[in-house]
């Protein structure tokens, strides 16, 4: 797998990828995908020794089932880990809880947490391999990996062309991770949407028109709106709104003569950002996303469990 021994035991960002490993993730995605995707592969024996736990401290359906058929697909011993019945409700440390897993036997735990760059901390002393199965507003790196891996599988080419994201891209975390990984693959970055729901970052441009951002546009990614992020009258009134100024149908596509494709991370509110004339279409690869999430989320597992870190847990200090 190339570069995969030194592999981040602390996947938090797309940015502790070399470009290099991003490429071998992408090889290693399509492998996954041609050998698993008719069931006819047994998993590999060689994972068999692995245990891998996830734990989402904020609710999760596509990121956290998808690394729970990744797992068990490769062949781990899969634990999904209750944040809600462990002992973090006693006022137990993350820091602990993950050193509790790890001596339980536990190799890697997918992390999914309502605080921004809570990884951050445990990058220099690891206290077990963890992925960032999303944190706060901060990234979502594997989302982005399997989004790009999907536009290159659909056969889309990526270098010379603007990749266009609508919506609330000041609090989507997807976001975040996208616009540092889809500029190494040679697209432009557009982020339209409200200017008040607007990421500032010096790799994007931003447009509050929606129709010019479609006419620029060879490829659309769509985000809900993050209507638990928002309470203030003012946010409520651009919702009230937003359908009409950036929501896309298939109308609005037509009128640019474009047959654009559409990603969306999910959940999609139908109504609101997306309509379900485009759901429905051709244009829509939303599904695909969901398809191919399990197969790179297989290739992070793989290049994680192979990357020999022999530095992982509790360190005991001398006295």
């Amino acid at each position: 797998m190339g570069d995969m021994n030194k592999f981040p035991s602390v996947f938090e960002s797309i940015d502790d990828l070399t470009l290099e490993q991003i490429r071998s993730l992408l090889t290693v995605s399509a492998q996954n995908k041609i050998r698993f995707q008719d069931r006819q592969f047994a998993p590999y024996e060689s994972y068999r020794k692995y245990v891998v736990a996830t734990s989402f401290l904020e609710h999760s359906t596509r990121t956290k089932h998808s690394f729970g058929l990744a797992i068990q697909k490769l062949g781990c011993m899969y634990v999904d880990f209750n944040a809600e019945k462990s002992s973090l409700q006693k006022g137990e440390s993350i820091e602990e809880t993950l050193l509790t897993l790890w001596y339980q036997g536990v190799d890697i735990c997918v992390l999914r947490t309502s605080v921004s760059n809570q990884f951050s901390e445990f990058k220099n002393n690891p206290p077990i391999k963890l992925i960032n199965g999303g944190d706060g507003i901060n990234e979502h790196p594997t989302q982005a990996l399997l989004d790009l891996f999907t536009l290159i599988d659909q056969g889309l080419e990526l270098d010379g062309k603007t990749v266009t994201i609508v919506g609330d891209s000041k609090h989507s975390r997807v976001t975040h991770s996208l616009v540092r990984l889809l500029p190494q693959f040679g697209a432009k970055v557009i982020l339209c949407g409200p200017k008040e729901y607007l990421y500032e970052d010096k790799n994007v441009e931003l447009v509050t028109n929606l129709d010019e951002a479609i006419a620029q546009s060879d490829i659309l990614y769509m985000l809900r709106i993050q209507k638990e992020r928002h309470n203030s009258p003012e946010y409520t009134k651009i919702y009230e709104s937003y359908n009409q100024n950036f929501g896309i149908n298939l109308a609005k596509l037509k009128k640019h003569n474009k047959a654009i494709p559409v990603l969306h991370p999910g959940p999609a509110n139908i109504g609101v950002e997306i309509a379900r004339d485009v759901l429905k279409s051709e244009l829509f690869l939303g599904y695909q996303q969901v398809v191919n999430s399990v197969y790179t989320r297989m290739a992070i597992l793989m290049a994680m469990l192979e990357n020999g870190d022999k530095t992982i847990g509790h360190k005991p200090v001398r006295l």
